[in-house]
């Protein structure tokens, strides 16, 4: 509750206490502005309502009431409804979607039956049949992202795009040695660094690779002083489909 200074106090921005009348000091008692005793009652009925009580104005209890009820159910483990708005985003724990609440799978449902949350999110996600339904946002198998909103991180990008997966580049270049006999792993070091050096060209056999995708092959290189040459390869292909963290599936839903 927002504190309101009393109607005939000076203009001040800082909170003014209120105060009694003194009649030998000439002085007026502070007089409340309707906002005050209107909050205080909107207050006092937004606890005797949650508390699943009608209000009575012939029973003076009623706030007593509902706060014993509150605090009953809070004791046993219940929490007082909270007000979810229409196309909140949440993550919950079972394969189907709880009462109030839509799966997040691009699945296209009535304006009217979900009026609210039609005039939440229109159609940002799909506008269904252009007429009776629109869309809700298809969030099966993604990660989400923050909408960089102006602020540069992830720049170019409307609202509720969808984007590819990508893996970035390196931020140093890499050189990796293989037996060409068999093709195992000799050392994995940075270009430049170590012995021999990838860019010197009396030292050859290394591909080197660069973070901007350079590949420069300098030729054959035994370092051992053998007579089998090893060779240099990049990019080899291994792992899977994706770049991913480790992650448990679970489901979106949107509140109607």
């Amino acid at each position: 509750m927002k504190f309101v200074n009393p109607r005939n106090a000076p203009p001040s921005t800082s909170r003014i206490p209120y105060w009694d009348e003194n009649k030998p000091a000439g002085l007026d008692g502070s007089i409340p502005p309707a906002k005050v005793l209107n909050d205080t009652q909107d207050e006092i009925l937004k606890v005797i309502t949650e508390a699943g009580l009608t209000p009575d104005p012939n029973d003076p209890t009623q706030l007593w009431q509902a706060l014993q009820a509150l605090i009953a159910s809070i004791v046993a483990g219940e929490s007082p409804s909270i007000e979810v708005p229409p196309g909140s985003i949440s993550m919950f724990a079972a394969a189907g979607a709880p009462t109030g609440w839509l799966k997040c799978n691009g699945q296209a449902v009535s304006r009217i039956t979900y009026a609210d949350l039609f005039a939440a999110i229109g159609t940002s996600w799909g506008a269904g049949d252009a007429v009776t339904t629109f869309n809700v946002p298809d969030f099966r198998g993604e990660f989400l992202r923050g909408f960089d909103d102006g602020r540069g991180i992830d720049a170019g990008r409307a609202f509720g795009t969808w984007q590819d997966y990508a893996t970035a580049r390196p931020k140093n270049d890499t050189v990796q040695r293989v037996n060409p006999a068999d093709g195992s792993p000799v050392t994995l070091q940075q270009a430049g660094v170590g012995q021999p050096p990838a860019t010197n060209p009396s030292q050859v056999g290394f591909v080197r690779a660069s973070k901007t995708g350079e590949r420069i092959v300098t030729g054959d290189f035994d370092p051992g002083g053998g007579s089998n040459p090893y060779v240099d390869i990049v990019n080899v292909v291994t792992g899977d489909a994706e770049t991913r963290p480790r992650n448990r599936a679970v489901l979106y839903i949107i509140k109607t």
